[in-house]
């Protein structure tokens, strides 16, 4: 559970990155926050896939890289936010709605992510 609550905060400190004014620059903006979050799909997909082989040798070794994911995620983040200020109203939601277009299959593996944390 923890590599959940990891996961979470770490989507929370991306989803606090800024942004600049317009479609363009929202959609930069966007475009670097799923290159942030990559790794971090990458790895909740290989825990949910080991999860459900029920393999759970790789299952630690998962929980474990989660930790240094969630590490090079939170930089990530933080070279965002000190490019573009906070993220904030209505520029977060013209962000969100960019990542929805530039990285779906993230979005949608941090959705499941995020209710699985509130089950």
């Amino acid at each position: 559970m923890k590599q959940f609550y990891l996961f979470y905060f770490a989507l929370n400190l991306l989803l606090a990155a800024g942004c600049t004014s317009g479609g363009k620059q929202d959609e930069q903006v966007a475009r670097e926050i799923c290159d942030c979050m990559q790794p971090l799909y990458e790895s909740y997909t290989s825990i949910k896939d080991a999860r459900e082989d029920n393999d759970t040798e790789s299952l630690q070794r998962f929980v474990e890289e989660m930790e240094a994911v969630n590490d090079e995620v939170s930089a990530c983040a933080n070279r965002i936010q000190e490019r573009y200020g906070a993220l904030e109203g209505e520029r977060e939601e013209r962000v969100k709605a960019a990542m929805q277009n530039v990285c779906p299959e993230i979005i949608a593996t941090l959705n499941e992510a995020e209710n699985a944390l509130v089950q």
